[in-house]
C-alpha cells in the first residue's frame, strides 16, 4: 500500500501532492523528501523518509509511548516513514537539552523498561565486539593513512576491551530498554512549538544511560530533569546508575570513534580513548 494511501486513512482525508522536493541538510538527504498537500482542503507539510527495518521498527515502538507531544510517526510502512515537517534549527552544540526531550526519553524508556522491542539489535556482548571490530576498521585505517601514534594507541586499547570480561559482566547486568542512542545536539530540532526529537535510525534494545552519556559527552549538560520524570513515571525502578554510568560512558566513547577517526584527527581520537579508558576504570572499580 502506498504512502499517501496510509496517510489519508490516517488522517480520515484525501490526501492531493501538491510539490515535493529533497530535504536538504544530513547525511540521508536523498532518500528524504519534504512534501506539501493538500488534505481535505487543509494545507499540510510532511516529510517522507524511505529507511531501512531497524528505525521502521524504532517509530512502531515509538508509536505506542504515551505523553510524548510530537516527533511520532503519521504513517509507518515497511521501508518508509512520513511524519510533520518540523521548521527548525539544531540545538547549538553546547546548548542545554531541554527539559523535554529528558522527558520524551523518560517515557520511552519507562515504556520498554526490561522488555524487548521487536526488529531492534540487542546492545549485548556480541554486539560489543562487533562495534569494537567496526570501529577498528577505522582507527586501523587512520593508523595506515597517517603514521600517527594516536590510532596505534587506540587500535591497542580497543582491541584489550572487545573481550574484556569486565565489559561483558556489566552487559550481564544490566537492564535494557529502547533507547534512541544518537540523542545529539543536532538530532533536536527547535521550532516556535518547541524540540522535537528525530531520527530513530540509530535505535537499539541497550541500557538506558547511553542516551544520556551521548548528550553529555558532546558538552556537560545537566540530566536532573530525566532523573526526575524517570523515577516518577516509573515508581523509582533501579538503573544501576553506579555500573550504568561508567559502562555508557565508554559506550558511547568507542561509538563515535570511528567517526573520529575518520573525520576528526588523530588528536580527538586520544582525547575519546582517554575518555574511554577512564570509564573503564570506573567500571572496573565497581565490579571488582
Amino acid at each position: 500500500m502506498s504512502w499517501d494511501s496510509v496517510l489519508a486513512r490516517r488522517l480520515g482525508a484525501p490526501v492531493r501532492v501538491l510539490r515535493r522536493a529533497p530535504l536538504a541538510g544530513g547525511y540521508v538527504a536523498r532518500s528524504v523528501e519534504r512534501i506539501e498537500l493538500d488534505v481535505g482542503g487543509r494545507p499540510r507539510t510532511i516529510v517522507l523518509k524511505r529507511t531501512d527495518p531497524t528505525e521502521v521498527a524504532a517509530m512502531r515502538a515509538l508509536a505506542v509511548v504515551r505523553g510524548i507531544r510530537r516527533g511520532q510517526a503519521l504513517a509507518i510502512g515497511p521501508d518508509w516513514l512520513v511524519l510533520d515537517h518540523v521548521d527548525g534549527t539544531p540545538l547549538d552544540p553546547a546548548e542545554p537539552v531541554p527539559a523535554e526531550i529528558w522527558e520524551v526519553l523518560a517515557r520511552v524508556h519507562a515504556q520498554w523498561w526490561g522488555k524487548r522491542p521487536r526488529g531492534l539489535p540487542v546492545v549485548d556482548a556480541p554486539f560489543w565486539r562487533s562495534l569494537v571490530d567496526r570501529t577498528l576498521v577505522a582507527v586501523r585505517g587512520g593508523a595506515e593513512r597517517t603514521g600517527e601514534p594516536e590510532y596505534r594507541a587506540a587500535a591497542r586499547a580497543l582491541a584489550g576491551w572487545r573481550t574484556d570480561p569486565v565489559i561483558e559482566a556489566a552487559l550481564a547486568l544490566l537492564p535494557r530498554t529502547l533507547v534512541h542512542s544518537d540523542v545529539h545536539r543536532g538530532n533536536v530540532l527547535v521550532d516556535a512549538d518547541g524540540p522535537v526529537l528525530i531520527d530513530w535510525g540509530n535505535a537499539r534494545v541497550a541500557p538506558a544511560d547511553v542516551d544520556l552519556a551521548v548528550p553529555s559527552a558532546q558538552a556537560p549538560c545537566p540530566t536532573e530533569p530525566y532523573e526526575e520524570a524517570f523515577a516518577q513515571i516509573t515508581g523509582g525502578a533501579d538503573r544501576r546508575t553506579a555500573i550504568a554510568q561508567p559502562w555508557a560512558w565508554l559506550h558511547v566513547h568507542v561509538q563515535y570513534l570511528g567517526f573520529a577517526a575518520d573525520h576528526l584527527g588523530a588528536t580527538r581520537v586520544a582525547e575519546m580513548i582517554d575518555e574511554a579508558s577512564r570509564a573503564h576504570a570506573r567500571l572496573r572499580s565497581v565490579l571488582g
